[in-house]
């Protein structure tokens, strides 16, 4: 009997042993799932980090060194003050152009009694007619942007280089000057011209500089009285 019953007990224990295994086996394989998930986890908010650490170097880019600063500042100082008033008629969007050529150009309000009144000029002398430079400079000497240097600025019309080149908005910028036909630029819009074509020929390479009846001599006679020696 006894010896029956230790076959028994052997036989439980050997069932015990065995389940014990199994039950072992899959607690260390859900821990291994368990550990992958971690893993995963763990390598994603990496990456995210990572990406946030790039993000943050760009911006705050604290391993810049003294002269790099010192060149930024001069950079800065050598871009003149430009304000913004955007118009939208008068262009085309575009993108990647090629900038070769500068057109200067005269403006002045006829319609109205002020002929140096800005806001005349832009919307009851270009507007109607659906035109308009990139820049204009005003009476105080002031720049005015009101095209982007990347668009296509409806301001030269009907016009040849003397490459040969026609459709010159393409590839051009045009910068007006407020003035009349019996009026000279002033000193402060010489000034503001010169540092805006100072900035301009850093950011182009710049080919030509050109009035607007040196590009459609049968059609234009401007830029009025304007000396292009100083601005040379």
């Amino acid at each position: 009997m006894k010896s029956y019953f230790g076959k028994i007990s052997l036989i439980v224990a050997s069932i015990f042993f065995l389940s014990g295994c199994d039950f072992l086996s899959s607690q260390k394989e859900e821990v291994k799932l368990e550990n992958n998930k971690i893993l995963e986890i763990k390598k994603e908010e990496s990456t995210d980090n990572l990406e946030e650490n790039i993000q943050e170097n760009i911006s705050t880019d604290n391993s810049r060194d003294d002269t790099k600063e010192k060149n930024e500042v001069k950079d800065a100082e050598s871009v003149p003050q430009i304000i913004n008033k955007l118009v939208d008629w008068g262009f085309s969007k575009s993108e990647n152009r090629k900038i070769d050529t500068i057109i200067i150009h005269s403006s002045y309000n006829a319609v109205g009694k002020d002929s140096h009144n800005l806001e005349d000029i832009i919307y009851k002398e270009y507007k109607p007619y659906g035109v308009s430079p990139h820049y204009i400079i005003s009476r105080d000497g002031k720049i005015y942007r009101l095209v982007l240097d990347k668009n296509i600025a409806y301001h030269a019309g009907e016009s040849k280089v003397p490459d040969g080149r026609t459709s010159v908005n393409n590839f051009s910028l045009g910068i007006e000057i407020v003035n009349t036909k019996s009026e000279k630029p002033n000193e402060a819009q010489y000034n503001a011209l010169r540092n805006l074509l100072t900035y301009l020929k850093s950011e182009y390479k710049i080919k030509y500089m050109l009035g607007h009846s040196d590009i459609a001599p049968s059609r234009k006679d401007d830029p009025w009285n304007f000396d292009f020696e100083r601005v040379k």
